[in-house]
């Protein structure tokens, strides 16, 4: 019935999700989407101006990015709680691809990463309406974790130097930033080190312990889970006043964020005249693939909690929508992020109406109130991207993948190092290379196994792995995998190697662990009974799935077979070819 409606539902309210939640959505709920959105907001306004200076641009544009794009997102994305805006992994990636490309212009600087959310954008709309979001399952869960690991390090790294007041060319390697790190320690500035120490000390403090204490002192959980998440902002206030009374920037030489442009740029094309699409191009595509699997990530994990629904390729149009936007209002690509949006979800966002509140209260603190940025010291905003992505270095998480599957170890930790070696991009691209070969070198050695019946029973099971009933003049063998080019090769020198007996009369092969039968592997089948019946042994298959059946029917194979040697199960194998008195 769930299916039929939404197979009636307008194409409007597809394309539109938010206009039927607000619609189906009570009072109550509308007013707790209130609520969050300011939440979200005291959160979302630090983290703005301190991924913006992670990405290499003014602190404004991480503001502008969480405007627009967002409103775009909450009226076409189908998750409800998903905070769209600045994340931290994308503003490295920007500022990875931007470095080489602008070689230090600060206009094309800013231009670039204008072409980079248009081409961000533009590439996720293509692959939303033609349904390519497949593609984005070969970056494997480990490949992405070691990938996530790396790039927090990463970031972590270059936000060392800023920590202490320590000046770092940009798009530096890992190696070469703490080459520099070690070099100019000695001039380091002591009063930047304090306002950045004290800010991370005091982050971390404002999560789990300050959450615990404020439950015990009889506050409810969830109140202060959130009220320790929005402590950022709390953060920023009290450093700005601080270093405003000690007038820290002219006395201690700390590095502030200086003057933010107030209000909001008018939404421009002027960035498409610019030059170097085809050079950002290859950024751009990682950064799609990224945002988009971070983002959905996130998504699916709230939609699940609530029993919600997600699909894939609105996300994907949503998405690119909203970066097309962040290009035509002045800013960097965006993505859905997993604190802000943890903190929507606890907040009890019900709707997308909470990211429009936010939106709407980020855009009026840029009409208001940039110019109390001025005295902000920059240690402050490394603090809060610091302690922000050090909950995404999962080392714990690679040794548990190492000890289940040492290749899927492997190439986890390869991607990791990858990252910090050779780059975000080219780290990326080395772990799902990986994972690939791995995958092929996985399937391209299938497991075989020949199989008996376990008495009193019609389970068949590994002749190795259990007391089971064999007969001499039948062989039962069970290939757990898909037959295509690359294993047809094993596949063919197995089943030679286990039909030399010359007691064999008939061959059974059961496909239960078969779900698809590529043209090399149909070829090779038919070869086996080609072979076999030149050597007066027949061959026969059992529990063929309803695809493969399909894919069989006519050719040369099932004309050989005929409807009497495919059976539905192995027991009706073994009782048509084994004599009533052995079985």
């Amino acid at each position: 019935m769930k299916q039929k409606l939404a197979a009636n539902k307008p194409a409007y309210l597809r394309f539109f999700p938010l206009l039927g939640d607000i619609k189906q959505a009570e009072r109550a709920g509308l007013s707790q989407d209130l609520l969050a959105g300011m939440i979200t907001a005291i959160l979302l306004i630090p983290q703005a101006l301190a991924y913006s200076l992670l990405a290499g641009l003014p602190p404004e544009v991480g503001l502008y990015a969480s405007v627009l794009p967002p409103i775009i997102y909450a009226f076409t994305g189908t998750s409800r709680t998903l905070a769209v805006g600045p994340v931290a992994v994308a503003a490295v990636m920007v500022a990875a691809a931007l470095v080489p490309y602008a070689a230090g212009d600060p206009d094309k600087y800013l231009s670039g990463a204008l072409i980079l959310s248009a081409l961000t954008g533009l590439i996720m709309l293509a692959m939303g309406f033609l349904r390519l979001g497949w593609l984005t399952h070969f970056i494997s869960h480990p490949v992405l974790t070691g990938f996530t690991t790396g790039a927090a390090i990463f970031i972590v790294g270059t936000q060392l130097a800023a920590l202490m007041g320590i000046s770092v060319p940009k798009g530096v390697s890992f190696a070469v930033l703490l080459q520099v790190l070690v070099d100019n320690i000695h001039t380091y500035n002591l009063a930047a080190a304090i306002f950045g120490g004290v800010a991370v000390v005091l982050l971390i403090l404002a999560r789990q312990p300050l959450a615990i204490g404020l439950t015990k002192m009889g506050m409810a959980q969830q109140s202060a889970m959130i009220l320790g998440r929005t402590a950022p902002l709390f953060v920023v206030v009290a450093a700005i006043l601080l270093a405003w009374w000690l007038d820290a920037a002219s006395r201690f030489g700390i590095a502030v964020v200086g003057l933010v442009p107030q209000g909001l740029p008018l939404p421009s094309f002027d960035f498409m005249k610019a030059e170097g699409w085809a050079e950002l191009l290859p950024a751009a595509t990682m950064i799609a693939v990224i945002a988009y699997v971070e983002s959905i990530s996130v998504a699916k994990i709230l939609a699940f909690r609530r029993r919600q629904r997600i699909d894939p390729d609105q996300e994907f149009r949503a998405l690119g929508l909203a970066n097309v936007a962040a290009a035509c209002a002045g800013t960097m690509p965006v993505a859905g992020g997993f604190s802000r949006s943890m903190v929507n979800f606890d907040a009890g966002a019900r709707t997308q109406l909470a990211a429009i509140v936010t939106a709407s209260l980020v855009a009026l603190a840029a009409f208001l109130f940039t110019g109390l940025l001025e005295n902000l010291p920059k240690a402050v905003l490394s603090a809060i991207i610091v302690v922000a992505v050090w909950q995404l270095i999962d080392i714990k998480g690679l040794k548990h993948t190492w000890c289940y599957d040492k290749g899927d170890g492997f190439a986890q930790g390869a991607t990791l190092l990858g990252v910090l070696a050779f780059g975000i991009e080219h780290g990326l691209m080395l772990g799902v290379g990986l994972a690939l070969i791995l995958f092929l070198y996985r399937t391209s050695r299938p497991h075989i196994a020949v199989v008996g019946r376990i008495a009193g029973t019609e389970h068949y099971r590994n002749i190795h792995r259990h007391r089971v009933q064999t007969w001499p003049q039948l062989l039962l063998v069970r290939i757990d995998e898909n037959i295509y080019f690359a294993n047809t090769p094993r596949v063919e020198t197995e089943l030679h190697n286990l039909v030399l007996d010359d007691a064999i009369t008939d061959v059974v092969l059961i496909f239960s662990g078969v779900a698809y039968v590529d043209s090399s592997g149909l070829e090779m089948l038919e070869s086996i009974e080609e072979e076999l019946s030149s050597s007066k042994v027949r061959l026969h298959l059992a529990e063929v799935k309803g695809p493969v059946l399909d894919r069989l029917c006519g050719t040369k194979l099932y004309e050989s077979l005929g409807g009497e040697r495919i059976y539905l199960s192995t027991e009706k194998a073994v009782e048509q070819l084994v004599p009533a008195t052995t079985i």
